[in-house]
């Protein structure tokens, strides 16, 4: 029996911690994908803490959940369209204005080089102004490190359809660096 579903069982038995250990870990890149989503810190937290509570509802109804870490990002993902459809918001706010969400966007990687931060960030600007299904898959994939078969149960796509829309959000995104001379070095270095 695998750890999640040792906690999943501890959960249903009551063990109130039990839910505390089993998200954790999960909170700051559920909280990520959120606000990329919603453009809002008050809307991610929002959405994070739907999540949560649907989460818990769904483990104390007994819901089969086979890969935890893939549910959850799923489930994060839906409500935060909900969240977004309900606001019926229009544009994604700009993260230069948000230092606090870029301080909590890069707080993974804490231990990279500096230069290595900035291009992240300079990456995750980028990547905002991919269109929605461009955008989700490329985060998850590059920023959570999920494999493609989790961005597909997640988003609820064929894999096949989260491989393209990969393709397409890289070739998309290699055409906003080439429009940015930061990047334009590194296209010849290293052939982005």
């Amino acid at each position: 029996m695998s750890e999640e579903q040792k906690l999943l069982n501890q959960i249903r038995a009551g063990d109130g911690d039990a839910f505390s250990r089993l998200v954790e870990h999960l909170l700051s890149s559920a909280y990520k994908t959120a606000y990329l989503i919603l453009g809002s810190r008050d809307l991610a937290e929002d959405a994070v803490q739907i999540a949560l509570e649907d989460c818990y509802l769904s483990i104390m109804r007994d819901v089969e959940i086979r890969h935890f870490k893939a549910w959850f990002y799923r489930l994060v993902y839906t409500r935060s369209i909900d969240v977004y459809r309900k606001q019926k918001r229009n544009q994604f706010t700009d993260l230069e204005n948000n230092p606090e969400a870029v301080s909590k966007m890069m707080s993974e990687s804490a231990h990279e080089k500096a230069v290595e931060k900035e291009t992240r960030q300079e990456m995750l600007q980028l990547i905002t102004y991919l269109k929605d299904e461009q955008r989700v898959p490329l985060l998850l994939y590059y920023f959570e490190n999920l494999s493609v078969k989790e961005i597909s149960m997640i988003l609820n796509e064929n894999s096949n359809t989260v491989k393209t829309r990969l393709s397409r959000g890289r070739k998309k995104l290699g055409e906003l660096m080439k429009k940015q001379t930061h990047f334009q070095m590194e296209e010849k270095s290293y052939g982005i």
